[in-house]
């Protein structure tokens, strides 16, 4: 027998799944989330103008909705604010919502032009792997995080609202989105990484770095190499600078300890502290603290150049962070990892390894590709569904 928790827990699907239809085919900008632990969906529409650009970063110490952030922020792609006109959660009713977005009229917004997306073959990452160790050699940085992408362009029949609510279902314990905003594009994800989170008068940031596969053994039995540990006390370190350049001294610390993604295990290590510290200097504090040496590296500005000249992608929003901030009295960032986006091509999807003085190229590649592959093992789950969306209509 149904319980009445799980009729309610369906009902609320169907009608969200009813929102988000609206919105792919009308092109409304909108995000749809599911917190860790959480089993309710929650969904924000703006229908009335278009979402904003955050000029500065003290913007967002006061802003209300939901942002998504890039790894590097310019001109083509900003930090943008959607300012909801409509939330939906539990099993609100959708009829009267939909009626008025069915007569939605969207207005001209200047979208980021079409570039190619490059695919790094593994000759060209072991040169990258390479280059990055040189500079570790000569002292200039102490870790870098090398991404890539793979385009999966087998895509006719993926149904994106299927593909949300089985990831929803998979990973309870990840952040889990779906989004499209005009210049931004359609993205989805399921992070693991949270950036920053504040409920109350309690703030947290975490340190998630190395990675290994999860064999047979329990998580509590994994053994960490001296590579991995390293990369863990490397961006520890630097929350810990972060809190103290924020005269934070007083905070509970966590770990590391062995923490279950998916199919991968990563060290983690939590902070708690006193969230009035930095409530008036939220978008500094957040500026600061982004990217971590988990998605950029160390020194964070000389990791950063560095990857813009080896790079030869753009990461977009991949590795930003995203969320809703200063919602009731709730602030929940992540850190946009294990995500893809909607492309002409077909789903880009994104993986990133930590390189230090101890990486091995190829050890690196198959770190990348177990990454990429949490998302891609979903798209083909659902290659086969009856009503497939029209990626005209969803991509940037």
């Amino acid at each position: 027998m149904m319980t009445a928790s799980k009729n309610s827990e369906i009902q609320n699907i169907k009608l969200n799944n009813r929102l988000l239809n609206v919105c792919l085919d009308k092109d409304i900008p909108f995000v749809s989330y599911q917190k860790p632990g959480e089993s309710e969906v929650t969904t924000l529409i703006q229908y009335l103008g278009n979402p904003q650009k955050l000029e500065r970063a003290g913007d967002l110490t006061n802003a209300k909705g939901f942002v998504i952030a890039p790894f590097v922020a310019n001109d083509s792609f900003p930090a943008i604010l959607l300012e909801p006109d409509y939330i939906h959660t539990d099993n609100n009713p959708v009829d009267e919502i939909i009626e008025i977005l069915l007569n939605y009229k969207a207005t001209n917004v200047q979208s980021i032009s079409s570039l190619p997306i490059h695919q790094a073959t593994l000759a060209e990452f072991t040169a990258q792997v390479e280059a990055i160790k040189r500079k570790i050699a000569e002292g200039i940085i102490n870790k870098v995080v090398l991404s890539r992408i793979t385009i999966d362009r087998h895509i006719s029949g993926v149904d994106l609202v299927i593909l949300f609510n089985s990831l929803c279902q998979a990973y309870p314990g990840a952040f889990v989105y779906l989004l499209r905003i005009p210049g931004v594009g359609c993205w989805m994800g399921a992070s693991p990484e949270p950036l920053l989170l504040i409920e109350g008068d309690v703030a947290k940031t975490t340190s998630i770095a190395g990675t290994q596969v999860l064999g047979v053994s329990p998580v509590e039995q994994v053994v960490w190499k001296a590579k991995e540990l390293d990369e863990q006390e490397i961006v520890t370190g630097y929350i810990e600078s972060v809190l103290h350049t924020f005269g934070i001294t007083s905070y509970e610390k966590y770990g590391p300890h062995s923490y279950q993604a998916a199919n991968l295990v990563h060290l983690r290590t939590q902070f708690d502290f006193d969230a009035s510290l930095i409530k008036p200097l939220l978008g500094e504090f957040i500026d600061t603290l982004q990217p971590t040496p988990s998605v950029g590296g160390l020194p964070k500005a000389e990791a950063r150049d560095l990857l813009m000249k080896v790079e030869k992608h753009n990461r977009e929003y991949y590795s930003g962070f995203l969320g809703p901030v200063n919602i009731g009295d709730q602030t929940s960032l992540f850190v946009n990892l294990r995500c893809l986006k909607v492309v002409k091509e077909g789903f880009a999807l994104f993986g990133g390894a930590g390189i230090t003085k101890g990486s091995v190229a190829r050890r690196e590649w198959e770190e990348t590709t177990q990454k990429i592959m949490t998302l891609s093992t979903f798209v083909t789950s659902v290659k086969k569904s009856l009503n497939p969306y029209e990626f005209s209509k969803t991509g940037s």
